[in-house]
């Protein structure tokens, strides 16, 4: 399958909207999933199908739509192929989503793991965490001080335009906590000043990291840009 320049955005939203715009504008193909017909971005699309598949029929700067659940499209999608973006469009961590899912659909079972979230907030910066969920294993990091919004538009300068602080890398200062706390880990980088991208390539490697793990294992899943980030932890095997 020729796969060159596919993109799937899950959500179709005022950001999924966005997104597909910025997708077709920088000559992508688009496949847009949405449980709502009628969702902001169908305008932007040039027909329906059932398929995901049928995206790769199309050419360059098209769209099409289809109605379902993004996850399990996704997951669909990925046991075939592998898009070159991926948009998180729509609400909840999709890479959390797409492990447990996936682990689901390959008889691997996963589950919340918050035992090892201690360890990554101490390995994180003072102040940076803004919430920590043990139960389910959940952390939210952020340079932004609670309290202060980000510029829209904003292009993740090292240097804040909000708080004039240098900054060092999210994704680089989780990556390293996680290091030090589970046994696996993959964190994937966002990109886009409107509406945050994931390169496949990251999508597949998280996949081979959770075929990688061995009963009793931990992992760490992570998206993050340059300011912020949203880690899951999860066991293999038993809970």
């Amino acid at each position: 399958m020729n796969v060159m320049s596919t993109a799937i955005c899950l959500g179709g939203g005022e950001i999924g909207r966005l997104a597909t715009q910025d997708l077709l504008d920088d000559g992508f193909r688009v496949l847009v999933v949405d449980p709502r017909e009628d969702c902001l971005a169908r305008s932007l699309c040039l027909c329906s199908t059932d398929s995901p598949d049928k995206v790769l029929d199309y050419g360059q700067d098209q769209a099409i739509f289809i109605k379902g659940d993004g996850i399990e499209v996704l997951v669909d999608v990925l046991q075939r192929w592998t898009p070159d973006r991926v948009v998180p469009a729509m609400p909840g961590h999709l890479a959390a989503h797409l492990a447990m899912a996936w682990s689901i659909r390959t008889y691997r079972p996963l589950h919340p793991f918050g035992a090892p979230l201690l360890k990554v907030v101490d390995a994180l910066p003072n102040g940076s965490v803004q919430l920590l969920d043990s139960v389910q294993g959940v952390l939210v990091a952020s340079h932004m001080p609670s309290g202060m919004v980000c510029r829209e538009g904003c292009s993740q300068p090292s240097i804040c335009s909000v708080t004039g602080k240098e900054l060092t890398s999210m994704h680089q200062l989780v990556d390293e906590a996680l290091a030090g706390s589970v046994d696996r880990r993959c964190v994937m980088t966002t990109f886009g000043s409107r509406a945050g991208a994931i390169r496949g390539s990251d999508v597949r490697m998280m996949l081979d990291t959770l075929g990688e793990i061995k009963e009793g294992m931990t992992v760490g899943i992570a998206t993050s840009c340059r300011c912020h980030a949203i880690v899951n932890i999860f066991r293999f095997g038993g809970p």
